[in-house]
Protein backbone atom coordinates (compact mmCIF):
# COMPACT_ATOMS: atom_id res chain seq x y z
CA UNK A 1 0.00 0.00 0.00
CA UNK A 2 1.36 3.26 -0.79
CA UNK A 3 1.49 6.04 1.67
CA UNK A 4 -0.51 9.15 1.30
CA UNK A 5 3.15 11.08 0.48
CA UNK A 6 4.50 9.14 -2.23
CA UNK A 7 0.62 8.68 -3.33
CA UNK A 8 0.44 12.52 -4.01
CA UNK A 9 3.63 13.17 -5.21
CA UNK A 10 3.03 10.27 -8.04
CA UNK A 11 -0.32 12.35 -8.96
CA UNK A 12 1.85 15.66 -8.97
CA UNK A 13 4.12 13.79 -11.36
CA UNK A 14 2.09 12.68 -13.55
CA UNK A 15 -0.47 15.76 -13.96
CA UNK A 16 0.98 19.05 -12.68
CA UNK A 17 4.75 19.09 -13.95
CA UNK A 18 5.07 20.28 -17.25
CA UNK A 19 7.88 20.32 -19.75
CA UNK A 20 8.98 22.89 -22.47
CA UNK A 21 9.59 26.56 -22.71
CA UNK A 22 7.31 29.06 -19.62
CA UNK A 23 7.73 32.08 -18.11
CA UNK A 24 6.53 31.99 -14.23
CA UNK A 25 4.52 34.78 -12.46
CA UNK A 26 7.98 36.44 -11.50
CA UNK A 27 9.36 37.25 -15.05
CA UNK A 28 11.77 34.35 -15.19
CA UNK A 29 11.84 31.54 -17.82
CA UNK A 30 12.02 28.17 -16.96
CA UNK A 31 12.01 24.80 -18.83
CA UNK A 32 9.47 23.60 -16.37
CA UNK A 33 6.38 24.66 -15.21
CA UNK A 34 4.50 23.75 -11.77
CA UNK A 35 0.66 23.51 -13.02
CA UNK A 36 -0.63 22.60 -9.28
CA UNK A 37 -4.33 23.36 -10.27
CA UNK A 38 -4.12 20.39 -12.84
CA UNK A 39 -3.89 18.40 -9.61
CA UNK A 40 -6.11 20.67 -7.13
CA UNK A 41 -8.70 21.11 -9.65
CA UNK A 42 -8.64 18.04 -11.72
CA UNK A 43 -7.85 15.71 -9.54
CA UNK A 44 -10.52 14.85 -6.44
CA UNK A 45 -8.17 12.46 -5.36
CA UNK A 46 -4.86 14.71 -5.63
CA UNK A 47 -6.63 17.40 -3.46
CA UNK A 48 -7.87 14.86 -1.18
CA UNK A 49 -4.27 14.14 -0.20
CA UNK A 50 -3.28 17.54 -0.64
CA UNK A 51 -5.83 18.57 2.29
CA UNK A 52 -4.87 15.53 4.32
CA UNK A 53 -1.50 15.98 4.65
CA UNK A 54 -1.83 19.83 5.44
CA UNK A 55 -4.29 19.32 7.46
CA UNK A 56 -1.98 16.94 9.98
CA UNK A 57 -0.53 19.92 9.84
CA UNK A 58 -2.34 22.66 10.77
CA UNK A 59 -4.40 20.12 13.51
CA UNK A 60 -1.54 20.24 15.46
CA UNK A 61 -0.62 23.93 15.58
CA UNK A 62 -0.84 25.64 19.12
CA UNK A 63 -2.46 27.77 19.09
CA UNK A 64 -5.20 26.44 16.73
CA UNK A 65 -5.71 28.81 13.59
CA UNK A 66 -8.85 31.13 13.22
CA UNK A 67 -8.79 31.35 9.11
CA UNK A 68 -7.03 29.89 6.83
CA UNK A 69 -6.49 31.12 3.04
CA UNK A 70 -3.77 32.64 0.37
CA UNK A 71 -3.59 34.40 -2.88
CA UNK A 72 -6.31 33.26 -5.52
CA UNK A 73 -6.27 30.95 -7.23
CA UNK A 74 -3.62 28.28 -6.30
CA UNK A 75 -4.42 28.51 -2.47
CA UNK A 76 -8.42 28.62 -2.30
CA UNK A 77 -9.42 25.03 -3.40
CA UNK A 78 -6.27 24.03 -0.95
CA UNK A 79 -7.66 26.06 1.40
CA UNK A 80 -11.56 24.76 1.09
CA UNK A 81 -10.65 21.63 1.37
CA UNK A 82 -8.32 21.86 4.57
CA UNK A 83 -11.40 23.63 5.69
CA UNK A 84 -14.09 20.99 5.10
CA UNK A 85 -11.57 18.44 6.64
CA UNK A 86 -11.56 20.38 9.80
CA UNK A 87 -15.35 21.06 10.02
CA UNK A 88 -16.01 16.93 9.24
CA UNK A 89 -13.46 15.29 11.52
CA UNK A 90 -13.64 17.88 14.49
CA UNK A 91 -16.45 20.08 13.73
CA UNK A 92 -13.93 22.55 13.83
CA UNK A 93 -14.91 26.10 12.10
CA UNK A 94 -12.26 27.57 9.96
CA UNK A 95 -13.10 29.48 7.53
CA UNK A 96 -11.44 30.20 4.30
CA UNK A 97 -10.45 33.62 2.50
CA UNK A 98 -8.67 34.10 -0.22
CA UNK A 99 -6.26 37.44 -1.39
CA UNK A 100 -7.22 39.14 -4.79
CA UNK A 101 -4.55 40.00 -7.12
CA UNK A 102 -6.55 43.31 -7.32
CA UNK A 103 -8.57 45.31 -4.96
CA UNK A 104 -12.18 45.49 -6.40
CA UNK A 105 -13.44 48.49 -8.13
CA UNK A 106 -17.20 47.99 -7.20
CA UNK A 107 -19.16 46.77 -4.51
CA UNK A 108 -17.02 46.66 -0.88
CA UNK A 109 -14.03 46.84 -2.94
CA UNK A 110 -12.21 44.46 -0.64
CA UNK A 111 -8.96 42.80 -1.20
CA UNK A 112 -9.99 39.81 0.89
CA UNK A 113 -12.76 37.47 -0.27
CA UNK A 114 -14.23 35.90 3.22
CA UNK A 115 -13.43 37.58 6.34
CA UNK A 116 -10.32 38.41 8.65
CA UNK A 117 -10.94 39.46 11.64
CA UNK A 118 -8.61 41.79 13.71
CA UNK A 119 -6.41 39.24 16.10
CA UNK A 120 -6.83 36.50 14.36
CA UNK A 121 -4.65 33.72 14.06
CA UNK A 122 -3.84 32.46 10.18
CA UNK A 123 -2.65 29.71 8.03
CA UNK A 124 -1.05 31.08 4.53
CA UNK A 125 -1.55 28.17 2.07
CA UNK A 126 0.19 28.32 -1.90
CA UNK A 127 0.66 25.72 -3.97
CA UNK A 128 3.70 26.80 -5.67
CA UNK A 129 6.47 28.92 -4.75
CA UNK A 130 9.54 30.64 -6.95
CA UNK A 131 10.31 33.58 -5.56
CA UNK A 132 7.86 33.74 -2.16
CA UNK A 133 7.10 37.33 -3.46
CA UNK A 134 3.07 35.87 -4.14
CA UNK A 135 3.02 34.54 -0.62
CA UNK A 136 4.52 37.68 0.45
CA UNK A 137 1.73 39.76 -1.09
CA UNK A 138 -0.86 36.98 0.70
CA UNK A 139 0.62 37.68 4.08
CA UNK A 140 0.64 41.61 4.01
CA UNK A 141 -3.26 41.50 2.94
CA UNK A 142 -3.96 39.36 6.10
CA UNK A 143 -1.83 41.09 8.03
CA UNK A 144 -2.91 44.26 7.20
CA UNK A 145 -6.33 43.03 8.18
CA UNK A 146 -5.15 42.87 11.70
CA UNK A 147 -4.30 39.02 11.27
CA UNK A 148 -1.09 37.58 12.60
CA UNK A 149 0.12 35.25 10.75
CA UNK A 150 0.42 31.67 12.47
CA UNK A 151 2.47 29.63 9.34
CA UNK A 152 2.86 28.78 5.82
CA UNK A 153 2.38 26.09 4.05
CA UNK A 154 3.50 25.65 0.90
CA UNK A 155 2.58 22.50 -1.68
CA UNK A 156 5.63 22.52 -3.94
CA UNK A 157 8.96 24.74 -3.58
CA UNK A 158 10.87 25.72 -6.91
CA UNK A 159 13.81 26.40 -4.25
CA UNK A 160 14.41 29.82 -5.92
CA UNK A 161 14.64 32.09 -2.95
CA UNK A 162 11.02 32.47 -1.82
CA UNK A 163 12.12 30.64 1.79
CA UNK A 164 14.61 33.92 1.49
CA UNK A 165 11.93 36.15 1.07
CA UNK A 166 10.28 34.59 3.77
CA UNK A 167 12.18 34.62 6.68
CA UNK A 168 11.14 34.98 9.90
CA UNK A 169 7.68 33.35 9.36
CA UNK A 170 7.17 29.74 10.05
CA UNK A 171 6.91 28.37 6.35
CA UNK A 172 7.34 24.22 5.60
CA UNK A 173 6.95 22.93 2.18
CA UNK A 174 5.35 19.88 1.27
CA UNK A 175 7.39 18.92 -1.47
CA UNK A 176 10.60 20.55 -3.50
CA UNK A 177 10.81 20.67 -7.26
CA UNK A 178 13.86 18.26 -6.56
CA UNK A 179 11.66 15.48 -5.29
CA UNK A 180 9.25 15.75 -7.95
CA UNK A 181 11.62 15.94 -10.74
CA UNK A 182 12.21 12.89 -12.80
CA UNK A 183 15.01 10.46 -12.11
Amino acid sequence: MTDARSELRDILRSKSVLRGEFTLASGKTSNYYLDCKRTTLESPRGLELIARLMFDRVKAMRPRPDAIGGLTIGAAPISIAVSQLAWRELGWEMPVFVVRDEQKDHGTKQTIAGHIKAGWNVVIVDDVMTTGNSVMRAITAARDHGASIGRVFILIDREEGGLDTLKGYDVECLYSYKELKDD
